[in-house]
């Protein structure tokens, strides 16, 4: 009987391990990429910088990491103080708003300030998912 008890308690110990680790994994998931969304790769990117379209560049990681590097005519708003910075973005809500992090889906935060920007009504929303440390491995511009 102690033998019984004894497995019994390393199941649901084991059981409860494995449900706390799988819902710790589950609430650490990236949020989806909205569908109003469009995803813009590395080489869609540059060619747009290279073209010098009228887009505005948003990184959102946090301070320290822009501060480190960004990429050239980025500018700065960290995904969690989105509202403090509403008056930077564009007026006009037709204008093409880019966001990119350290690479969705690891970095979730150009995708929550894509889905903040949609909220204010912004139409052309897209997130660069390869995110800025692929863009340095290719040697493209940047910004100390």
């Amino acid at each position: 009987m102690e033998k019984i008890s004894s497995v019994l308690t390393g199941v649901v110990s084991a059981t409860i391990l494995v449900l706390f680790f799988g819902l710790t994994v589950l609430a650490q998931e990236a949020p989806p990429i909205p569908k109003e969304v469009t995803v813009l790769s590395t080489e869609q990117l540059q060619k747009m910088l290279d073209k010098k379209e009228k887009i505005f560049l948003v990184d959102a990681r946090n301070g320290a990491e822009f501060k480190e590097g960004h990429i050239v005519t980025a500018t700065h708003v960290y995904d969690k103080e989105m509202e403090a910075n509403k008056a930077k973005f564009p007026v006009d809500k037709n204008a093409p708003v880019v966001f990119y992090c350290n690479g969705y889906p690891k970095c979730p935060r150009s995708v929550n300030a894509a889905t903040t920007a949609l909220g204010w009504g912004y139409k052309k929303i897209y997130v660069y998912v390869d995110g800025f440390p692929e863009w340095e491995k290719r040697g493209y511009p940047i910004e100390r």
